[in-house]
């Protein structure tokens, strides 16, 4: 079965889970991601059983507009299914679902047209999205042409449908306008381009277009998502859909992250029960060095996700009149926090010794894979920083960064 002819079941009969249904579906999944968590790195691929579950337990609904049969829940919501799920120490099956189940939020911002287009013959379709502009677009009669290559597409073997970026060059503009295309998969070739050492398992092959017509209704420019006044949020009227895209939804990477280190800390609390100092009899457990460590270490995660969750909380306070000042403050803290959890994860390898590097422990893979999502561009700090600088000494934003 291919991942476009799948649907969900409970979905099907127009039943709407609530918010901690959902989390309870993604914390009862974990234990299965698991025991697949070595199988999707060696297949550098989600496996597509774990893609059927997460569409028969409703996840890719969870921000999908209600008159397209989605549920329409809080970001936090989304949130809080991407750590239960990263708890589960499988980064690569926490990052899939939570960007496949954002890009369905995405996807309400573009015309009315491109929504039917996509979800017009049933909501669960998985969407990629690859959305730095590398590849060529050209503007033709009607939309574009898209032409070259674009990288990084997590899920794409199991998405019918990816969005993706492009510069677009028009006579007498001063900038580009930048924009976000959906284009169906059938209409590009894939890839194999995804060997990484983290998220070894999402799959984030190369898309290669050559000559690939867009019409211009399935088209959006970036500006209207960063800005929340896209022609999607003027049909699904949820404040979730009028949210300045960059500034909230990088919670979607920061979940997963969450978990992930979540789930290394208790995997190495509970492995470290067992083991003792090497030439010693000293249990590792009584080392108090290592008791400091596991305190700091705790209290940085803790840290981290509290920062999260105020973002959160001002973003659902102020969906649809967030100012700069508080877009600037949403990415200084995000980032931040996406930091604090690479250092956290740093800390515990190095308590970890030898044995935490084997491929057999899980705590190496979180380690991977919360450096792989802190390297991705949206978490990179010294912009959002710097950007948060300059508004505090009333220097305005640095018009460099457009998405940023």
């Amino acid at each position: 079965m291919s991942a476009v002819e799948m649907r969900s079941p409970a979905a099907a009969k127009g039943q709407i889970p609530t918010g901690d249904e959902l989390v309870a579906r993604a914390r009862a999944l974990a234990p299965k991601l698991r025991e697949r968590a070595v199988r999707a790195e060696r297949e550098r691929n989600i496996p597509l059983e774990t893609v059927q579950e997460y569409i028969d337990a409703g996840m890719l609904r969870t921000l999908m507009p209600r008159r397209w049969g989605g549920y329409e829940h809080d970001h936090e919501v989304e949130f809080n299914i991407a750590i239960e799920l990263g708890r589960s120490t499988c980064g690569s099956s926490a990052w899939c679902l939570n960007y496949l189940s954002d890009h369905a939020c995405i996807l309400a911002h573009f015309p009315d047209e491109a929504q039917h287009d996509v979800w017009g013959d049933g909501p669960d379709v998985c969407i990629a999205t690859s959305a730095a502009p590398t590849g060529k677009a050209e503007v033709a009669p009607g939309g574009y042409r898209l032409n070259g290559k674009w990288s990084w597409c997590s899920g794409i073997r199991h998405s019918p449908w990816i969005m993706i970026g492009g510069l677009v060059h028009r006579e007498g503009d001063h900038h580009p306008d930048m924009r976000l295309m959906a284009v169906p998969t059938s209409e590009l070739a894939i890839l194999d381009t995804w060997h990484c050492a983290g998220l070894r398992g999402t799959g984030s092959n190369t898309v290669q277009a050559d000559n690939v017509f867009v019409p211009e209704h399935r088209s959006v420019s970036f500006s209207t998502l960063r800005d929340a006044h896209s022609p999607g949020s003027k049909l699904n009227t949820n404040p979730i859909y009028r949210t300045p895209f960059i500034a909230v939804h990088t919670y979607a990477l920061l979940g997963p992250a969450l978990g992930l280190a979540r789930g290394a800390y208790e995997e190495f609390v509970q492995w470290t029960r067992q083991r003792y100092l090497t030439y010693t009899a000293l249990a590792i457990a009584q080392h108090v060095p290592v008791q400091i460590k596991v305190a700091e270490i705790g209290a940085e995660i803790d840290a981290a996700e509290l920062l999260a969750r105020r973002c959160l909380a001002t973003a659902r306070h102020d969906y649809t009149g967030m100012t700069k000042e508080t877009r600037t403050l949403l990415r200084r803290d995000f980032t931040y926090a996406m930091k604090m959890l690479v250092d956290a994860m740093e800390a515990l390898v190095k308590i970890s010794g030898s044995s935490g590097l084997l491929d057999d422990n899980p705590v190496q893979r979180c380690w991977r894979d919360v450096h792989a999502i802190g390297s991705h561009v949206v978490m990179n700090w010294d912009v959002p920083a710097e950007n948060y600088g300059r508004m505090q000494f009333g220097l305005g934003l640095n018009e460099a960064y457009p998405m940023f």
